[in-house]
């Protein structure tokens, strides 16, 4: 991380709060012109995407950051995406023990050694002056990770991870702003579709998609060129998919492409 990323950065630190999102959109609403980061060393009332609880333990990073009009509203669809992919680069910038793969679950989970490490919940809010806020929030677990998930899941501290919070905070700040960089405002969403796609778990394997009212069972072949994953069925005909929870299908090819992406 550059002096003048560091200088530049507007960054409030919390001991304690119910929610980063919370405290970031409230300063959004208050005013406050962007980018503001928020962190927390705990949270009372954290949460996760389709308004699941999110486990605040001490030692784990709670951040989020407020961004006023990031992008033109037909381009906002693409941020989880991007936050994703800078959230994924922040991490593999941090010094390991062995250096693991890091990977991306469609749409913006982040894996460590195939095991789920970060959660991201993005919001947004069209302010009275007519700007809309937006606010990504971003959970990593560093120190512990919890125990009673239906998924795999691990810390930075399990996979060897050296780092302590605050240059872990550091890094996942850093590449978030990159992406945000290289994506330009919505102008340059293919040269983050290819980026992401370098990353992508799964991607070739078989999966199953669960949607609001049902779940579809294909291959994960593509990202279209709006972000949404290309599924291809077993009868062949494809479809995509602008928003629904992925997972691998018990099968050896899927297991080694979701757990085996090069490590950078």
């Amino acid at each position: 991380m550059t002096a003048t990323a560091r200088q530049s950065r507007r960054h409030l630190a919390f001991e304690e709060v119910g929610s980063t999102n919370t405290v970031a959109m409230e300063a959004a609403r208050a005013g406050d012109p962007g980018p503001l980061w928020i962190t927390a060393a705990r949270q009372t009332a954290g949460r996760g995407r389709r308004s699941r609880s999110w486990v605040s333990e001490p030692g784990n990073l709670f951040a989020s950051v407020a961004l006023i009009d990031p992008a033109p509203a037909d381009a906002l669809g693409n941020l989880p995406l991007v936050a994703a992919l800078g959230v994924r680069n922040g991490l593999a910038a941090l010094p390991y023990a062995t250096k693991p793969a890091i990977a991306i679950k469609w749409p913006n989970d982040v894996l460590v050694s195939g095991r789920k490490a970060v959660g991201i919940l993005i919001e947004s809010e069209r302010l009275p002056s007519g700007r809309m806020a937006v606010v990504v929030g971003i959970g990593v677990n560093v120190a512990s990770c919890p125990s009673d998930t239906p998924y795999p899941v691990t810390s930075l501290a399990q996979e060897g991870c050296r780092a302590d919070l605050a240059a872990v905070f550091g890094c996942v700040a850093e590449g978030l702003e990159a992406a945000l960089s290289l994506w330009d405002r919505g102008r340059n969403f293919a040269a983050i579709r290819l980026a992401w796609l370098q990353y992508a778990a799964g991607l070739g394997a078989p999966c199953r998609v669960n949607l609001a009212d049902r779940s579809i069972d294909g291959t994960f072949t593509d990202l279209d060129e709006a972000g949404r994953l290309v599924l291809k069925e077993p009868s062949g005909s494809v479809r995509t998919i602008s928003a629904g929870d992925v997972f691998p299908l018990a099968s050896a090819d899927a297991a080694s492409t979701y757990g085996h992406v090069a490590a950078q």
